[in-house]
């Protein structure tokens, strides 16, 4: 054994951990992404390995950005949605890319979580009784399961690596934010076993009219504070992936420090944040989520939350008060914003 390299013993304790068992359920977050569908498909190569016969992926949300269903057709992800899922079909339950008690992963709180890998820093107030490998210095959670299978001497099949190597691109916003030396080393080594023409239908895919409706819809909201502080609200969503989009496609706006980009869903205010010089959108997010209680949290460079708003005492106006949470937060309560949309109108010598 090479004792120089962990992910040989992580590996050896993962496969303690899930044998002898024939059947698996690979549980993400509910809106699943290119990085958790591609742990979880990486995942299934292991486990096929291992003897398990079956493993199923899994997700409590739905799937609604259009780079995200191409993946899953374009590579023959087989994914099921957690309402057609018996608990009792399975005998172990991993979850990916996420971990038991955050808001956006549903899972039944009798049944027992058995493995947890994730690279998102988490808080855990006692040892957990499950398998939990997290590694929050990594920019992605395909990174960890690729060196999982290149430490098992586990071979790559092509549409497997292609779902990694997205997973890698994805998560760290094309090795923008958030990369690690194993991130590099993973994303270096998959490119040579990659379907390049799979990965280029996945990432240029057809899309449907709310995506445009939804970019001129941002347009329109683009609000900016201090000149450094934007931020958009969409208002009611069919999907919280383009939350995550949108904030990702207007935090490029070359004057902008901070990005923020909120919507409706499902009776919740969700959020996204993202930073470029500073280093606290995890913790911002947290501290918004928290004064309205809801919950959030995230990396250095980017981060989400979401706020219930049914029942919920400190909210009677949510767009208000939100926009007012994050305000505060950021020590730009007095700050008056400007609607980028009016100001681009005005260059032509017109009005709203």
């Amino acid at each position: 054994m090479d004792h120089k390299n962990p992910y040989i013993q992580k590996v050896a304790e993962l496969k303690q951990q899930v044998q002898p068992a024939s059947s698996v359920l690979i549980l993400t977050h509910d809106y699943p992404d290119p990085d958790c569908l591609a742990s979880g498909v990486g995942l299934q190569i292991l486990l096929s390995r291992w003897g398990v016969k079956t493993s199923q992926i899994t997700f409590g949300g739905f799937i609604g950005r259009a780079e995200n269903r191409a993946m899953i057709r374009f590579l023959n992800i087989p994914v099921v949605p957690l309402n057609l899922i018996e608990y009792a079909d399975f005998e172990k339950i991993i979850v990916v890319d996420a971990f038991p008690g955050d808001a956006n992963l549903s899972v039944n709180p009798k049944r027992k979580i058995d493995v947890v890998i994730d690279h998102h820093p988490h808080k855990c107030a006692v040892q957990p009784d499950f398998y939990c490998y997290i590694r929050s210095d990594i920019g992605s959670t395909s990174t960890i399961i690729t060196q999982y299978l290149l430490a098992a001497e586990c071979a790559i099949p092509t549409d497997v690596a292609t779902a990694l190597f997205y997973g890698i691109k994805t998560d760290t916003h094309f090795l923008s934010r958030h990369v690690s030396a194993e991130d590099l080393e993973c994303y270096k080594y998959l490119f040579d076993y990659i379907d390049h023409k799979a990965l280029s239908q996945i990432e240029a895919p057809d899309r449907d009219p709310e995506y445009f409706r939804i970019l001129h819809r941002s347009t329109e909201s683009m609000t900016v504070y201090n000149d450094t502080i934007g931020h958009i609200h969409l208002g009611l969503i069919a999907s919280p992936d383009y939350i995550a989009e949108i904030a990702d496609l207007f935090h490029s706006l070359e004057s902008l420090e901070w990005m923020i980009c909120s919507a409706l869903f499902k009776n919740h205010i969700y959020y996204s944040i993202r930073t470029k010089n500073m280093e606290t959108a995890g913790i911002t997010a947290e501290r918004i989520a928290r004064s309205l209680n809801g919950s959030g949290g995230g990396h250095s460079h980017m981060a989400a939350g979401q706020i219930p708003i049914k029942n919920n005492p400190v909210i009677k106006n949510p767009l208000k008060s939100f926009v007012k949470a994050f305000k505060t937060t950021l020590g730009i309560e007095k700050s008056r914003g400007k609607t980028m949309y009016k100001e681009s109108l005005d260059l032509f010598g017109k009005t709203r």
